[in-house]
């Protein structure tokens, strides 16, 4: 799964296309990632197409609809691409990959209600629905990641202009067990030192992670 070519506005098209055509059901698919970044001319390509799949019977579809277009399932040796909690990696013959989550991504955050309304429809391609989820949603993603570039498209989206507290909100909401704003604080921290790009919600954020941690030693 080396040295796969990059993917373009006109290749991720092209695949969406070719799913919608073969899929047997509807389908609604939440983009992510990389690709949703195209689709926003913050990027130009990515390695991967991410898909957010809400229910296991449309992942089962979307596999099947691949596997018909020469797509075959593949294991990814990359420990990082493990920790993702990808469901199904699935990749053509010209090392095209197209990476199935099923409801969590990283299994620390979901597609929400809240997620999915702020989500606008970006196309219909036969039984397919493709929804392009926000900026700011993008940007939570990215922050529980690890993969090369991540913080880079971290930087891009806060320079075109993000809603801080929609990201605080959501990264609230979701935290549990796992203390999604301590995760988020660390990244930010990163931006601001690596790229320059002070976040308005860092303070914040590392406050209610420190309370949350001084409270966990008193239980």
């Amino acid at each position: 799964m080396n040295n796969r070519a990059l993917s373009s506005k006109d290749d991720l098209e092209r695949a969406l296309n070719q799913m919608g055509q073969a899929l047997a059901d509807d389908v609604r698919a939440y983009l992510i990632g990389g690709c949703a970044m195209i689709l926003y001319n913050a990027k130009i390509a990515t390695k991967d197409i991410d898909l957010v799949l809400l229910t296991a019977n449309e992942a089962e579809s979307v596999v099947k609809a691949l596997s018909t277009e020469d797509f075959r399932v593949v294991v990814p040796k990359d420990n990082v691409y493990c920790r993702l909690g990808t469901a199904i990696m699935m990749e053509d013959k010209k090392g095209m990959r197209v990476d199935i989550f099923l409801e969590t991504v990283c299994r620390k955050i979901k597609v929400t209600p809240r997620m999915a309304a702020r989500s606008k429809l970006h196309s219909r391609h036969g039984k397919l629905e493709v929804y392009l989820v926000s900026a700011e949603d993008i940007f939570l993603f990215k922050s529980v990641t690890e993969r090369e570039g991540d913080l880079n498209d971290m930087a891009r989206l806060a320079e075109r202009g993000l809603e801080w507290r929609t990201i605080l909100e959501e990264c609230e909401a979701q935290s549990g067990e796992v203390i999604l704003e301590g995760y988020l604080a660390v990244r930010l921290q990163e931006l601001e030192e690596e790229r320059g790009v002070v976040s308005p919600i860092k303070i914040e954020l590392e406050e209610m992670t420190e309370k949350k941690l001084r409270a966990r030693k008193k239980s």
